[in-house]
């Protein structure tokens, strides 16, 4: 065997592919003993997205092509090949739901038999044209409602589990599936957006004390909250960057390629007294189809910007209002995504939703390049510490004794479902 292909082959190396509207990001890293820093990164590629929309493949060939390229990128800087990767899910709107199972005690005292039938109740909650990507208990309650973290070994007449579940559609994971096959790649396992996003961006206290992430993509807006370590919530709002470089470009009569550029130079949430007087040198179509350089003030850029965004945080707000959330879970918002580059989207969103707002960059990573330490590549990155916790949950349950012997069976399908 060679050295490459034992390198391949080692369950230490951890490949990770973002597949967005814009681009396809691949990240390869290896765990690291470290408190602060949990995954190494050994290579990075990126190719721009072609032949999907929405989350959904429109042309398989070409999407495979990027794919290819984005994989190509990060095997060469990490020196050898990979055959497994893990991948976002957000076309096909996945969805989180929260569901309680209680169960009677029949002696009172709960056992790991008693924690293997009530999880055993997933199966009743299959949805139709989705496949559960992951679930995983949240808290248990005992008979006084009190909740405990482990209940083995605890007397209680009832154990009732709260469990959150991830779902994805089943056409949306074959089709981004067969588009990794073409690469020679398989597909390892799938996490939607906002979960993989709140994993690179959100510290311990804001997933446990609870927290919403907003990744604000290319075509897709994702929301994600996150209490107890878990998420609870998730949806996904088809608006995003494009559609902001969009209404830049029928405001302001310029090239889709000429929009872009001014919405990352100079685009704004906010307005201030000065840019009326600030004039940007900008491409416009003249009446007679020629490129010309008009002067515009930057107002009127952020007159445009303004009303798309505050679109997007009013669809957001009205789907949180859905689950009637305590206040206090929606205190801290992290925003993330391209979008989360616009001038003055922080203090923007602290305006909206009264909440304390800050902008999620990737943490717990070393050696990553420059490019990706931004919020655009949360998902990414978010995948790629994903990775690690399914691998460091296999070998806690394989190394430690005591308790997690004791759970036997429990401990294997927490590896399968996680």
């Amino acid at each position: 065997m060679t050295v490459m292909n034992s390198i391949n082959e080692s369950k230490n190396i951890l490949t990770v592919l973002d597949i967005g509207n814009s681009k396809v990001s691949c990240l390869i890293g290896t765990p690291v003993k470290n408190n602060n820093v949990q995954v190494k990164a050994l290579g990075f590629g990126q190719h721009a997205s072609l032949g999907i929309s929405n989350g959904q493949i429109t042309d398989m060939k070409e999407i495979a092509n990027s794919i290819a390229r984005a994989v190509e990128g990060a095997e060469s800087m990490a020196g050898f090949n990979i055959s497994k990767v893990i991948c976002n899910l957000s076309g096909g709107r996945p969805i989180t739901k929260i569901f309680r199972n209680k169960l009677k005690i029949e002696n009172g005292r709960v056992e790991k038999n008693d924690i293997l039938k009530i999880i055993k109740f997933k199966n009743t909650y299959q949805i139709d044209d989705y496949q559960i990507l992951s679930s995983s208990v949240i808290k248990y309650y005992l008979d006084n409602s009190a909740s405990v973290d482990n209940p083995i070994g605890i007397f209680t007449d009832t154990l009732t589990t709260e469990m959150n579940f991830t779902y994805g559609q089943k056409s949306v994971i074959k089709n981004l599936s067969s588009a990794i096959n073409l690469c020679h790649l398989s597909v390892e396992k799938f996490f939607i957006n906002p979960e993989a996003s709140g994993a690179s961006t959100l510290l311990e206290d804001e997933k446990n004390n609870g927290a919403v992430i907003i990744d604000l993509g290319a075509n897709i807006t994702s929301v994600g909250v996150f209490l107890n370590n878990k998420i609870i919530f998730s949806d996904f709002i088809p608006i995003g960057g494009l559609h902001i470089t969009s209404d830049i470009v029928k405001g302001l009569g310029t090239k889709s390629e000429d929009a872009e550029k001014v919405k990352i130079l100079h685009g704004s949430t906010l307005s201030h007294e000065t840019d009326e007087y600030i004039n940007l040198d900008i491409p416009v179509i003249s009446d007679q189809g020629d490129l010309i350089t008009q002067k515009i003030p930057k107002a009127m850029v952020t007159a445009i910007i303004k009303p798309r965004v505050e679109e997007i945080f009013e669809l957001i707000h009205e789907r949180l209002t859905r689950i009637k959330l305590n206040a206090n879970y929606i205190n801290k918002v992290i925003l993330c995504g391209g979008g989360a580059n616009l001038g003055n989207i922080r203090e923007f969103a602290t305006n909206y939703f009264k909440s304390n707002v800050r902008i999620g960059r990737p943490i717990g990573l070393i050696d990553l390049p420059e490019i990706v330490q931004t919020p655009s590549f949360a998902c990414l990155t978010g995948l790629l510490i994903k990775s690690l916790e399914k691998e460091k949950n296999f070998n806690l349950r394989k190394m430690e004794g005591g308790i997690l012997k004791y759970f036997g069976k429990l401990g294997n399908w927490f590896d399968q479902n996680l």
